[in-house]
């Protein structure tokens, strides 16, 4: 079963070549006792270390199963240890921080049998040596003899075909060496037991073979194997890990991370020590990511407040920010240099402002997108809908007559005019139509005042929007009629809401307010025409009155309507439809009728909008009017009769194109859908018909936070040091354990441990204690988050300021156990290189 063919070993120092082994042959029978005697120094270990596996021969061969392990590679002398080997040591070399009962399974961990399995062999074989009553207690708990039975239990359990047992009883007593000797004469009964002893006595009374060594040489065996006396005695053998057919040992990450667990436990303070200060720099990340965290929530949840007021807006006019944020203040300038002859000419901030402008042509193919776009998301559930409401935004010119407070005899005449700011790309003015929802505009507002005429379905009823305080400025009163003279200190007098609604407006049409002349050109009514004023004032057309008032509800942060009066929706459409019927429009349509490359459209002189050309040329054009100036916009960009027929019609409110589309998003992604709804338009756009969207809110709060995050990546990136410091120092306690279980390693590879498992077993502990530092960092994080979270309250105003999210505490955790990791690999791979009988005999 078992044949030394001429095995030799050397040990090599720096000057000396020292022979342990001196060619030694030896055959063995598959069950008996066999005793090697001899002094200290004589080579007895060293052959037991080469029969167990443990120590490498220098020469020969050791032959098992009539097979030559001289090519046996690392992974077949570890399953040759685990399934065909069990070492008895003098000093137990048993785990200190395993129970009795973990010691003794360990071996069956490492063959992969199952638990329960396992857990109940390694009970039966502490039963067969007298210690089933204590199998849940640690080593330390028992006696000297008691300990080697259990390291006798350990190497019965796994059934192996030879025990071998070096100096078994050389730290104990005689009686109770007398017991286990008498454990392992039982066990010789039916396998293969070799001691290494020097005690004769003991050898004599016990061994049915005793081998004498000297220097490395065997000088007597009293009881050889003989091949033909032998032979047919011989009934086992070594197990299917010899005959070809192997079973590789392995140890699974839950029992390293239990060994790892369990020797922790035994050094409490200094695991938590270590852990705590691995914590420091996961702390200080933590702390940079919780406070970045809340400034951008801070920032989100303020954009979030301004969707409403600040939606995504598709009008006429707009900046094209992609262009405009690219160009130099002084880019034109041919030098920068001062001189005493000429000056250097550049264009101003607002000249290259107007220059990136761009005109948004709103067709009806987009108007098409929009509504489809709007009408699959109403269908959505409230929680998946992108949209709070669509407003499209048409010019209403209204026009009104009214009464000069304080004075019955002078009649006044208010005229909408068309102001488009490519700043905000909305309508400007004192009278605006409302939202068409009405509970997502009053969800920011309250009604502070209702008059005795207000009516929810009535179409001719204002309603008076004014700021925080009741505010309101001197230009609105004067356009609603009401003079006021400042007083000495410069304050006015205090108007109440009952007066203001008290106020009577008579609405006029386009065909009450034009005329024209004989060439058709139309001229306005003029104001000074009292006796004109005072019939229309006393004529059948609609009264409106403010019969409500609303002010911004003192939680909401940003303003959704504009300071002015706002009328109804139904108002608008009647006046809109009201002009599109009006002899203004049928005298237009039929000058379009008539127009081919050149032609000319009339508008009311008082819009200063005369004609159009048929190609812009640059610069704008013959005429320099508001509306030339809107359409220069477009530079060296061809406009058709259409387009100028519809801007034309635009001014006087028969133009069926919304002067702006207006987005107000539910959410952040709902931003996102609006943006794909425009870029995806675009794609099948042609491109003079390509829109761009303006976001105030997004610009500005976008910027905000790219500031914040650049500022949170520096920081980090310091906070960042101390984590790399506290994880080489993680590093130098695995390091420090390696050392102090050195004589553990020693164990797991006589028990069939792979350098792997012994690496695995370290990188278990690293990782745990990473992770535990990683776990105290975030912990401490969120606990600090609140005092820090209180002092930022009181001095900026500002709630939760700092806000580690769930998924940063689980980053910085995966951190943390990782750098611990790679700090540990160095110390881990140290403890699987080391040499197994060195390690068993170090103390």
């Amino acid at each position: 079963m078992l044949k030394l063919i001429d095995i030799k070993k050397e040990y090599n120092t720096a000057d000396i070549k020292v022979e342990a082994l001196k060619g030694i042959n030896l055959e063995f029978r598959d069950s008996e006792f066999v005793s090697i005697l001899g002094p200290s120094g004589c080579g007895k270990t060293t052959l037991l270390n080469i029969i167990g596996g443990l120590d490498k021969y220098s020469s020969g061969d050791l032959v098992i199963n009539q097979k030559s392990t001289k090519n046996y590679t690392d992974r077949d002398w570890d399953t040759y240890r685990n399934r065909s080997i069990g070492f008895v040591f003098q000093s137990y070399n048993l785990i200190m921080h395993q129970t009795i009962l973990s010691n003794v399974e360990l071996a069956l961990t490492l063959s992969g049998i199952k638990k329960e399995e396992r857990k109940q062999r390694a009970i039966e074989a502490l039963k067969k040596v007298g210690l089933a009553d204590h199998i849940n207690k640690r080593p330390n708990q028992l006696s000297g003899g008691q300990m080697q039975r259990v390291a006798i239990a350990r190497a019965i359990i796994n059934d192996p075909e030879i025990i071998l047992a070096d100096e078994p009883t050389g730290a104990l007593d005689t009686d109770t060496s007398v017991q286990i000797m008498e454990i392992l004469k039982e066990i010789s009964k039916d396998r293969l037991v070799i001691m290494v002893t020097h005690n004769p006595e003991l050898a004599k009374q016990y061994s049915t073979r005793i081998i004498n060594l000297l220097d490395g040489k065997i000088i007597n065996d009293n009881n050889p194997y003989n091949y033909e006396k032998d032979k047919n005695k011989s009934t086992n053998q070594l197990s299917e890990t010899n005959k070809g057919t192997k079973k590789n040992t392995s140890m699974s990450f839950w029992t390293a991370l239990h060994l790892s667990i369990n020797n922790l436990r035994t050094k409490k303070g200094r695991t938590f020590m270590t852990a705590f200060a691995g914590s420091i720099g996961i702390i200080g990340v933590a702390l940079v990511l919780a406070i970045s965290n809340g400034f951008n929530g801070y920032i989100n949840t303020m954009q979030s407040e301004t969707l409403s007021a600040y939606p995504v807006t598709v009008s006429t006019a707009t900046i094209d920010y992609d262009k405009f944020n690219s160009f130099s203040l002084d880019n034109t300038a041919t030098t920068t240099e001062n001189n005493n002859e000429y000056v250097v000419v550049y264009d101003s901030v607002i000249q290259k402002y107007i220059q990136y402008g761009h005109y948004n042509n709103i067709t009806q193919d987009f108007i098409n997108t929009v509504n489809d776009f709007k009408q699959k998301d109403e269908q959505k559930p409230a929680d998946e809908q992108a949209l709070s409401l669509v407003q499209f935004s048409y010019f209403t010119p209204l026009k009104m007559v009214y009464i000069d407070a304080g004075d019955d005899d002078n009649y006044n005449l208010y005229a909408t005019k068309n102001s488009i700011s490519i700043f905000t790309g909305t309508s400007a003015g004192v009278f605006y139509q409302e939202l068409d929802n009405e509970e997502f505009m009053m969800q920011q507002y309250d009604v502070i005042y209702t008059s005795s005429d207000y009516s929810p379905n009535d179409a001719y009823g204002l309603t008076l929007v004014v700021d925080e305080g009741n505010r309101i400025s001197r230009s609105i009163m004067n356009a609603l009629g009401i003079k006021l003279t400042p007083k000495s200190d410069g304050t006015y007098e205090n108007i109440t809401f009952e007066n203001i609604c008290a106020k009577e407006y008579k609405l006029i049409y386009n065909d009450d307010y034009y005329w024209f002349d004989s060439e058709d050109k139309t001229q306005t009514l003029k104001s000074t025409q009292q006796a004109e004023l005072q019939a229309l004032y006393e004529g059948t057309n609609p009264t409106l009155k403010i019969t409500r008032v609303l002010r911004q509800k003192e939680d909401s942060q940003i303003s959704l309507l504009n300071s002015g009066v706002m009328y109804t929706k139904e108002l608008g459409e009647l006046y809109r439809q009201n002009c599109k019927t009006s002899e203004i429009a049928t005298k237009q349509a039929a000058r379009k009728a008539t127009q081919t490359d050149n032609y000319t459209f009339y508008a009311p002189l008082d819009l200063k909008i005369s004609e159009f050309s048929g190609v812009l040329p640059p610069g704008g054009f013959k005429d320099t009017t508001s509306i030339n100036d809107f359409l220069a916009l477009r530079f060296n960009t061809r406009v058709n009769i259409e387009d100028a027929y519809q801007l034309a019609m635009q001014q006087i409110g028969i133009s069926s194109t919304p002067q702006a589309i207006l987005f107000y998003a539910k959410n952040f992604e709902g931003k996102k859908t609006i943006e794909n709804l425009i870029s995806n338009f675009n794609k099948t756009a042609s491109n003079e018909n390509q829109i761009i969207g303006s976001d105030s809110a997004q610009l500005i709060t976008s910027t905000l936070g790219s500031i914040i995050s650049i500022i949170s990546y520096v920081l980090i990136a310091f906070a960042s040091i101390s984590l790399i410091v506290s994880s080489i120092m993680i590093g130098v306690i695995t390091y420090t354990s390696v050392i102090e279980r050195t004589k553990e390693i020693g164990v797991l590879r006589s028990l069939g441990a792979r350098k792997k498992d012994v690496s695995r077993v370290f990188n278990a502990e690293t990782a745990m204690i990473g992770a535990l530092a990683g776990t105290i960092g975030v912990v401490v994080s969120f606990l600090l988050c609140v005092p820090i979270s209180l002092i930022i309250k009181n001095l900026a105003d500002i709630n939760n300021i700092a806000s580690l999210s769930i998924i940063h505490a689980l980053i910085l955790i995966a951190i943390s156990t990782g750098l611990s990791l790679i700090a540990g690999l160095i110390p881990s791979r140290y403890a699987a290189k080391k040499d197994p009988v060195a390690a068993l005999r170090s103390e």
